[in-house]
């Protein structure tokens, strides 16, 4: 569909107005083409010098972007051009310079207000809204915006500790990342991320699956009967992240799920799914509906890839009207362009076993494997699903996968890593843009730092 077929809740500001985006659009679609970088490389060297002062840390690597992208490709501000696959993390799922999404964007600029929150709302907050809970797992009656994942996040657990009466403690796997504020940095599995900090409330850690145990999934669901037998009137839900994220893209068959979500419906706790990484990125907008999970789920959250963050509930969850709210729920922009990602993604064919993201995943593993044969031991634990795969450098040596990451960001190929030891390469597919020509390039530049070149 054409953006400039679908404006409702925009406002119609005229055929002047008309007249000046298509100009626009016309001149960046240029610039893509023909932007000269803003900054010498002396001087990009200095921002970033500059940039560690005020953050009090250097970046991760020396990416200082030029403001200039198409699709995988982005303009670093000296003038060099990198395939971007780490993607802010899973934020840019069209990659850079997306002109469909620049003019949702420019349209929900002219508004009159930059941000929407909890009191003052346009029409981009109720689409949104809208559009999002019309692909919304089976069950999931009730919405509500907020800015990043961690504040859905905190949200949820604010939701299902009402639900339960105030019961504080929670059930988490192992190699979980939920967020870093107080709350959310207590239930992932990190220590370094809650340095210094107090614990407030029991964590009750359970196995995530092992594909290289056969008994992984019974020993998961033993421990998860173990803790509500001893702790289960203390707790208000168990979290889970169906693909883990930070610990490298991890997954699970729904076989190891069912049973585990079973035994938490008999002890009526509510199940609530961390979709913030996985949400449009798995082949489905939900990872949930992937692997058939809704009628155990209780509340998702969503994030990133929709460029703000969400928590959906069954109508039993409905929070107290004081206890969840906030002055900001988004950016207009934000919001306008997160509706218009899902429309692209449920209309365009990036979504199911045929969809663009699966098509991607296959050719991606194709290559992963074929880089495995060409370099015995280098390659190893190719893991993921959909946009969101991964891969062992050596023996997994944080150190040494780092350094890799370094050198290829030098080769013109953005990475980043999860897990911590061992570590992992995640491939942040920018799946609405990539092109396999793209794809096989990125591959290229993986092997040529692999031989040393």
């Amino acid at each position: 569909m054409d953006v400039a077929e679908d404006l409702a809740g925009q406002l119609d500001f005229g055929p002047k107005f008309e007249q000046g985006l298509r100009l626009m659009l016309d001149a960046i679609g240029e610039a893509q083409n023909e932007a000269a970088p803003p900054l010498a490389p002396q001087q990009m060297a200095l921002d970033l010098r500059d940039l560690a002062k005020l953050r009090g840390r250097p970046p991760f690597y020396p990416y200082l972007g030029a403001g200039v992208g198409r699709g995988a490709r982005a303009m670093l501000a000296d003038g060099r051009w990198v395939l971007d696959f780490a993607l802010g993390i899973g934020v840019h799922l069209f990659g850079h310079g997306n002109l469909d999404l620049i003019e949702t964007a420019i349209r929900a600029a002219a508004s009159d207000i930059a941000m929407q929150g909890n009191l003052i709302f346009n029409r981009e907050y109720f689409l949104l809204m809208q559009t999002l809970m019309r692909y919304a797992p089976r069950g999931m009656d009730r919405c509500w915006l907020a800015l990043s994942g961690a504040d859905a996040n905190e949200n949820a657990l604010k939701i299902v500790r009402q639900k339960r009466g105030g019961r504080p403690g929670v059930i988490a796997f192992t190699g979980c990342f939920h967020g870093r504020t107080s709350a959310m940095a207590e239930i992932t599995d990190r220590p370094d991320y809650r340095l210094g900090q107090p614990s407030t409330f029991p964590v009750h850690r359970v196995p995530f699956f092992n594909r290289h145990e056969p008994d992984s999934a019974a020993t998961t669901l033993a421990t998860v009967r173990d803790v509500i037998r001893r702790d289960g009137d203390g707790v208000c839900a168990f979290i889970a992240e169906l693909v883990q994220g930070e610990a490298g893209f991890i997954t699970a068959p729904r076989e190891f799920f069912v049973p585990i979500f079973e035994e938490c419906r008999r002890a009526g706790i509510p199940v609530w799914v961390d979709e913030i990484q996985t949400f449009a990125r798995t082949g489905e907008l939900f990872a949930t509906d992937l692997l058939e999970l809704a009628d155990y789920v209780d509340i998702i959250t969503v994030g990133k890839a929709l460029q703000g963050s969400a928590v959906m509930h069954r109508e039993g969850f409905a929070p107290d009207p004081g206890l969840v709210s906030g002055t900001f729920s988004g950016a207009t922009v934000a919001m306008a362009v997160g509706r218009r990602i899902i429309e692209k993604l449920a209309g365009e064919g990036y979504l199911g076993p045929a969809g663009r993201i699966r098509q991607l995943e296959r050719m991606t593993r194709a290559h992963l494997e074929e880089l495995s044969r060409k370099h015995p031991g280098a390659i190893s634990e190719i893991n993921g699903v959909g946009a969101m795969l991964s891969f062992r450098i050596g023996n997994g040596s944080l150190k040494a996968t780092r350094a890799f990451i370094e050198k290829c960001f030098r080769a013109g190929l953005v990475l980043y890593y999860g897990g911590h030891e061992p570590a992992c390469i995640r491939l942040f597919l920018p799946a609405g843009d990539l092109t396999d020509a793209e794809l096989a390039e990125a591959f290229e530049i993986l092997d040529r730092c692999l031989r040393g070149a």
